[in-house]
């Protein structure tokens, strides 16, 4: 991997700045190109990009070999910053490490039966990367917000958040509105659209919280005409949805 220092903080500022991550799946990628124009492209239009395991691992790490190289020659103040979702055990964590993600998200505490969830935020720490693990129910949300040691995430990401729904977030996120959790980043993944999104952005950001949207929405279009990696789709999609979705 070229010369790089992963920043959290960094991460943090742009997540904010942005206010949406587009993640990308099998509809979307099917070949590393595909990937490495997807997510050049997400960047070039303002966006956090995410790419997610259940894409093939060859193809994640083929992709990651020439967009590592891009990431690091890019302005200081413009980063590219390089997401990855979906990571569901401890080897597929290790390989997100290795591949050099600036971030990794997961659909649950991701350790499963291996360990406490807490450790996959100890091992993203240890590596300055941006750590979201994701969160269904009150127990789940207090066992990472109410942490007595560091090991608190950057972000915490609710999912599926189809199942809660707008109302369901608000009435999630109540019961943990405090003076000391203000402005942590909230971000709910699933179903998440131009419909959505403004509603979910309304209630998080009413409980105090910092809402950070997941979205396959921005490239709907290329999951539509069945055109993974083709510049032309992905780039009017990304513009058709910057030009529709308002917050």
């Amino acid at each position: 991997m070229s010369e790089y220092k992963r920043d959290r903080k960094k991460t943090d500022a742009a997540l904010r700045a942005c206010g949406v991550v587009v993640v990308m799946n099998k509809k979307h990628i099917r070949k590393p190109e595909d990937m490495v124009t997807t997510m050049k492209a997400v960047n070039d239009a303002g966006l956090i990009a995410e790419v997610t395991f259940r894409i093939d691992e060859g193809i994640l790490r083929e992709a990651m070999r020439e967009l590592v190289e891009v990431r690091a020659a890019q302005p200081a103040d413009k980063p590219f910053l390089l997401g990855v979702g979906s990571v569901i055990n401890p080897a597929e964590l290790d390989a997100a490490i290795e591949m050099g993600f600036d971030m990794i998200v997961a659909p649950a505490n991701v350790m499963g039966g291996h360990g406490e969830g807490a450790e996959f935020i100890r091992r993203c720490h240890a590596a300055d990367i941006f750590a979201a693990p994701a969160v269904f129910t009150p127990t789940e949300f207090n066992y990472f917000l109410e942490r007595s040691d560091d090991l608190v995430p950057d972000a915490f990401k609710v999912f599926p958040a189809r199942s809660h729904g707008p109302k369901g977030v608000a009435d999630l996120l109540a019961p943990f509105a405090r003076e000391r959790h203000k402005g942590k980043i909230v971000m709910p993944t699933g179903a998440v659209d131009y419909e959505t999104g403004p509603q979910y952005h309304k209630v998080i950001s009413g409980a105090g919280f910092a809402p950070v949207l997941g979205m396959s929405a921005p490239l709907q279009l290329v999951a539509d005409r069945d055109k993974p990696g083709d510049l032309d789709t992905i780039v009017e999609a990304l513009n058709d949805f910057k030009a529709k979705f308002k917050l």
